[in-house]
């Protein structure tokens, strides 16, 4: 099998209150409602509790199902999800009846409160990219699901822990993953960091994270691995993927993976690689970022200057920071430099964009963040920069 490489270049060292708002109508008639965090999953949603709102002259315990509160005005309450089922098998069981007019998730909802984390300072991507500007708008939703196809992640990390929707490991088949390299852990923070007022912030901070294990703690793999990891990740959930991983030849697993999930209108994003070279799809490939509809993200430093590590070519989309990253690795934080950290800073954005413009297709959130971006170098496209540096403040205005 072909080897993968992380394109990654030198390693440098260097309250929000959760509750789920209940109208004063809401009579409580059972157990206490889900307000703390560990009774919501990554995305956001209930483990335990739905909503459902019966067809007229239709009774609860018709249906088998007792209600632990309601709210009579419009006829809805709230369902305790039975211990050993999830809320989608029980939600799919109640639609089959006839006899709902919906059923529908109970939504963590959070204060407003603005949070600062203290590393925030040293991270220069947040403002280059506009970032912070774009939270006015959106800071993502939990239910757009960056998958990060990597060498896992440390699923206990502070600025991580309450972002993971789920997580899989294509060498075990479990969702056991773990990051003794620590490749992942950064690319992830890079993308979705929560803002907690804990370490760093990452480009879509309510977003879910979705890591997928395709390289070993040496950083190595195949196009096989990451191939599954793809076809996985397409299949569980994943509105955007980020892929910091280079193949400089073609493969057909690779491709065929990466047409799977752009079929299923996943976005998907690339790093252009770090060899200072050109990449050309044909006489120079680089998988899976030069693949047709990959959105390749090629690096800038703190100056918007092209990275000097960074490749280049007519494929590139877009840039974005890559050079001196701060961001999480396992237990800790750490800079980083690379297309690497370019690729999960872009789909950061396009998970912003999906958030905020949920009905736009993937071909057309890649041309909303191309058409958005930031012109740097030669005025128009160019080969350095593609059509520029990612702009958050703008693609969700």
């Amino acid at each position: 099998m072909n080897r993968f490489r992380l394109l990654t270049g030198t390693l440098l060292t260097s309250a929000i209150l959760a509750g789920c708002g209940v109208p004063s109508t809401v009579s409580s008639i059972g157990s206490t409602p889900s307000v703390s965090k560990n009774d919501f999953r990554g995305n956001g949603t209930s483990r335990r509790e739905i909503v459902v709102k019966l067809t007229p002259g239709i009774g609860a315990m018709s249906l088998g199902i007792k209600a632990k509160r309601v709210i009579p005005s419009i006829n809805t309450m709230v369902v305790e999800v039975p211990e050993g089922k999830t809320p989608e098998q029980v939600m799919a069981e109640l639609k089959k009846t006839g006899r709902v007019v919906y059923v529908d998730y109970v939504n963590q909802v959070i204060l407003e409160e603005a949070a600062v984390d203290p590393m925030m300072k040293d991270q220069y991507a947040l403002t280059n990219t506009k970032a912070t500007t774009a939270w006015n708008t959106t800071k993502g939703d939990a239910r757009t699901i960056i998958a990060v196809i990597d060498t896992g992640a440390d699923l206990n990390h502070p600025d991580l822990k309450d972002k993971i929707v789920s997580s899989y490991n294509v060498f075990t088949k479990t969702s056991a993953v773990s990051d003794a390299h620590g490749h992942g852990t950064h690319c992830a923070g890079i993308a979705a960091a929560a803002l907690n007022g804990v370490g760093i912030a990452g480009i879509a901070p309510n977003a879910g994270l979705m890591p997928v294990q395709v390289l070993s703690a040496g950083g190595g793999g195949s196009d096989a691995t990451i191939a599954e990891g793809i076809v996985w990740a397409a299949d569980h959930g994943a509105k955007v993927m980020t892929m910091s991983l280079g193949l400089y030849k073609r493969s057909k697993v690779i491709e065929e993976a990466l047409q799977y999930a752009l079929d299923k209108d996943i976005a998907l994003v690339a790093s252009a690689g770090n060899n200072n070279a050109l990449n050309d799809p044909e006489k120079a490939p680089h998988l899976p970022s030069t693949y047709p509809g990959v959105i390749e993200v090629a690096a800038t430093d703190n100056q918007d200057k092209k990275a000097s590590f960074s490749n280049y070519g007519d494929t590139i989309a877009v840039a974005a920071p890559g050079v001196d990253i701060l961001s999480t690795v396992p237990g800790n934080y750490k800079k980083m430099s690379g297309t690497s950290m370019a690729s999960p800073a872009a789909a950061g954005v396009v998970a912003l964009i999906r958030s905020r413009y949920p009905n736009l297709k993937q071909a057309e959130v890649k041309q909303h963040l191309q058409k958005t971006a930031m012109d740097l170098g030669t005025p128009g496209f160019d080969q350095y920069f593609g059509h520029g540096l990612v702009d958050a403040a703008a693609a969700v205005k």
